[in-house]
């Protein structure tokens, strides 16, 4: 029985991914600030259980992290997928809203690998990054924070293939463009609704699952999921 760590399970591509894994049988710890309103996540005969852990909580995640390492007495996957995000012009932004992007976008996966990566090591484990396309761009105007935070992540990510690699680990940046999930709360904008402007979470899902899946030896390190037309709409 494989096992793996989702963080973001409550919501969104985090939940969607846990689902995939619950249905091709891998035992998930989905990591996530609050359960309470989630009871539809398939267990899969007790496949899923949800571990509430704050993210921009430093000790808490080791803590966790730690503890998840005995329980599950190996680490199969990895999904570094809970994300926040604050759009607007740079001085629009709070100190606030700027720690707690960093705090979930970067040092939250950043802390989980570390304590995580010598399990992975063990098992051949792969990690999975859900970055955004917005790491790849020149610049991102009204996102600029969020932007840096999820390049951060994707630079982190090529960096450690390239650390892990020989041990059999594999490492995938994961980056998808606008998908309908409620990533968009703070923003003046939302996802169009329209089925060709925009990925729903089970596409980006479908996409970890084939990294995932790769046979031995083949590493599939970076994956850009886009639909295909560019629309937004203004709240």
């Amino acid at each position: 029985m494989k096992n793996c760590i989702v963080t973001g399970a409550t919501s969104g591509i985090g939940k969607a991914i846990a689902a995939r894994l619950v249905k091709e049988g891998y035992t998930v710890y989905g990591l996530g600030r609050d359960f309470s309103g989630v009871d539809d996540i398939p267990d899969g005969d007790g496949l899923f259980a949800g571990i509430t852990c704050d993210l921009r909580d430093a000790n808490a995640l080791e803590v966790t992290a730690e503890f998840l390492k005995k329980k599950a007495k190996t680490v199969d996957v990895l999904v570094n997928c809970a994300g926040v995000a604050y759009y607007g012009v740079a001085e629009s932004l709070t100190p606030e809203q700027i720690s707690e992007m960093v705090d979930v976008n970067v040092k939250a996966p950043l802390i989980l690998t570390s304590v995580l990566l010598p399990a992975l090591r063990e098992s051949a484990g792969v990690i999975v990054n859900v970055s955004s396309v917005t790491a790849k761009r020149d610049s991102n105007t009204h996102g600029a924070a969020y932007g840096a935070t999820k390049a951060a992540l994707t630079s982190f990510g090529t960096s450690l293939f390239e650390e892990a690699r020989k041990h059999g680990v594999r490492v995938v940046n994961l980056h998808p463009d606008l998908t309908a999930t409620n990533l968009y709360r703070n923003a003046d904008f939302t996802v169009s609704g329209e089925p060709d402007s925009t990925l729903t979470p089970e596409d980006v899902a479908g996409a970890a699952m084939f990294a995932i899946n790769a046979r031995e030896g083949m590493c599939v390190t970076d994956i850009t999921v886009r639909p295909q037309r560019n629309r937004i709409v203004k709240k």
